[in-house]
């Protein structure tokens, strides 16, 4: 650690990294707007005053080419050390590609990044590689999907350790004194009642976030567990990276932004501004002028317009150009603005032929506020997630079996609903002031317990005297319900089988719900890979040479499955980072094939709007973190 923190005299120690304010000592310093007003410009601020004034880099001088080749051969494993990528079919990792160079260096020097790095550019090399470039690191947490633990694991692990030194591994069989601890801990784990205080346990001075858009939501309890550590930690070195940082707004990574680099972040560290920022650079239809966010527009850098363009718009494409060159420019991001890939791609629609009329009436049915077997819905969520199931032929339900063959009173059945929900309004109520051991629904559940027992309680974890617990705590485990997948039709079911059964030409049917998986894929006789451990160690061993059905949400992200060329969605998502992610399986480096081709499903009208939106929010994407997102530059065929 210390020859590389002389080859990087600029990297930031744990004492000297600046601190943000609290947000309550920022309320103080700033001012707080307390709304933002709709269609109003964004106006001047403390933030964008900062913001402004921060350096701007200078790859050039920054990361001189001698220091780079200096550092990545600290970085290599000793001579002998076993390599296994001949066993693995894949070529030797000998070699740092130039944005790991850059990353790696970048993260040494400010004490923390921000790295949004497009799908195929060897993310997982540098979340290895950097808790042994960050001075004074002794232990560090990865933080990755479940889905990714087993292949980082099993697979990467002996990969990339057969040619780079790598930290010793929590748990693992060795141990080299010396170098750090790396835990790698699942974002799954992290959001159980387990984990309300995982991180104060570890106390790392180190966290790297894989697919950190997992950290998006602000309101959930793993983000809000996240955040609250850092804040009371305020020592720790954070790194945030994804090929999909912001989803959907510019507040999907500004909290990131904020803890990885400080007073250094790009992005406001008052949420009322960025909130006002968002206004002018989100997508959406009620938009703001950019306003004074146009002083981060460069002159040399002008936009030649787009055919069919208003000048409306092309001044938001031009302020969303301007803040990502000048987000970009900032110190400790590092961002990546070409595909990993050479290859071509293809997009084309799939005509299942006619939909039956029976479904056209229950989907009008479901969007009007009615599922097929009469149940109301409560909100639109619900809505839009039983006409993507209609679509495909069936729709949830649930059940209430018989108990030991009698029947379950329907009387009971209303009472168990009526405080179920009245529970559940105060349940989220509570929600909105997550604490320690006091941040998820089943946290609360167990503090609301403790607070009405009998013989009172006497510990140290905290209660909640819920209102509602008693009415819903004598009744909540009276009533046994299951949910049930009910089929009106096999037209996509066998439409989908047809696809995946094309002589000489496997590919990857990838499908929103389970149910629907394993339907097409016992149509077809090929396996289908849910969610799971097991399943996620075994469709990486595919060879290719037959079809098979995946879960989008379990391995639609993270895996190489270049072994398929051919991807068919059966439920097109509405999320242009989704698509990303998911294409980016198999049309990434190690791709054989000359094109890779992707078909959906387009017949009904929600899925329709549903690969628009898709679309829309992908524009949004590269015009805002640069990385170029394959649902704008694929051809889209008839």
């Amino acid at each position: 650690m210390k020859l590389l923190h002389r080859l990087n005299p600029g990297a930031a120690t744990l004492a000297e990294r600046p601190v943000t304010a609290a947000p309550a000592a920022l309320a103080k310093l700033t001012g707080d707007r307390a709304t933002i007003a709709k269609g109003q410009p964004v106006g001047w601020s403390p933030d964008l005053a900062r913001v402004l004034s921060l350096k701007r880099k200078n790859p050039a001088f920054t990361h001189r080419a001698l220091s780079l080749v200096m550092m990545e051969g600290t970085l290599r494993a000793p001579s002998g050390t076993r390599c296994i990528c001949e066993s693995l079919r894949k070529r030797c990792p000998t070699s740092l590609l130039p944005v790991q160079r850059l990353a790696l260096s970048e993260a040494a020097r400010t004490g923390g990044g921000l790295f949004p790095i497009g799908v195929g550019h060897g993310k997982t090399l540098i979340d290895l590689l950097l808790p042994l470039v960050m001075p004074e690191c002794k232990v560090a947490v990865l933080l990755l999907p479940s889905n990714l633990r087993a292949q980082l694991i099993d697979v990467d692990w002996h990969y990339y350790g057969g040619h780079w030194r790598l930290p010793n591994l929590a748990g693992g069989r060795w141990f080299r004194p010396g170098l750090p601890v790396l835990h790698v801990i699942t974002y799954e784990k992290f959001s159980t009642q387990e984990g309300t205080d995982l991180l104060t346990r570890i106390r790392p001075d180190l966290i790297v976030c894989d697919e950190a858009h997992k950290l998006k939501d602000r309101k959930s309890a793993r983000t809000g567990r996240f955040l609250r550590y850092l804040e009371q930690h305020p020592d720790t070195r954070l790194v945030a990276q994804s090929g999909t940082l912001a989803t959907r707004t510019v507040k999907d990574y500004a909290h990131l932004a904020e803890y990885a680099l400080r007073n250094g972040s790009p992005l406001p560290l008052k949420q009322h501004v960025v909130e006002e920022w968002a206004s002018a650079l989100d997508p959406g239809h009620v938009v703001a002028p950019p306003g004074e966010l146009l002083k981060l527009v460069d002159p040399s850098h002008p936009l030649a317009p787009l055919e069919g363009e208003n000048e409306a718009e092309r001044e938001r494409r031009r302020v969303r150009d301007a803040y990502r060159r000048w987000r970009n420019a900032t110190p400790g991001v590092v961002a990546t603005d070409e595909s990993a890939v050479g290859m071509s791609l293809v997009i084309r629609t799939r005509d299942p032929g006619k939909v039956p009329d029976e479904l056209l009436a229950h989907i009008q049915t479901a969007l009007g506020g009615q599922r097929p077997d009469g149940e109301e819905f409560v909100d639109e969520l619900q809505r839009v997630v039983c006409a993507r199931q209609l679509a495909s032929g069936f729709f949830h339900r649930w059940r209430y079996p018989a108990i030991q063959g009698v029947p379950q009173d329907p009387e009971l059945i209303l009472r168990w609903f009526s405080r179920r929900q009245e529970f559940n309004r105060e349940l989220r109520e509570r929600l909105k002031r997550p604490a320690e051991h006091l941040d998820s629904p089943g946290l609360l559940v167990r503090a609301a317990i403790r607070a009405h027992q009998s013989p009172p309680y006497d510990g140290d974890l905290p209660t909640w005297s819920a209102v509602s617990w008693p009415t819903w705590g004598e009744i909540h485990k009276r009533v046994v319900h299951v949910t049930e997948a009910v089929w009106l039709s096999d037209f996509i079911v066998n439409d989908a089988a047809e696809w995946a059964l094309r002589k000489g030409q496997p590919g990857i049917v990838w499908v929103e719900f389970p149910e629907l998986g394993e339907r097409i894929a016992k149509a077809a006789g090929v396996p289908f890979y849910g969610g799971g451990p097991e399943a996620s160690a075994t469709i990486i061993r595919e060879s290719g040479k037959r079809s098979i059905v995946a879960s989008l949400r379990a391995h639609g992200t993270g895996k190489n499955l270049t072994m398929f060329s051919r991807m068919l969605f059966v439920s097109p998502p509405a999320d242009g980072a989704a698509w990303e992610q998911a294409i980016g399986r198999c049309h990434r480096q190690g791709q054989l094939a000359d094109e890779v081709e992707v078909e959906l499903y387009q017949h009904t009208d929600e899925l329709v709007g549903a690969f628009q939106k898709a679309r829309d929010f992908a524009r949004f994407i590269e015009q805002t973190e640069g990385t170029q997102q394959k649902l704008c530059f694929a051809a889209l065929a008839e």
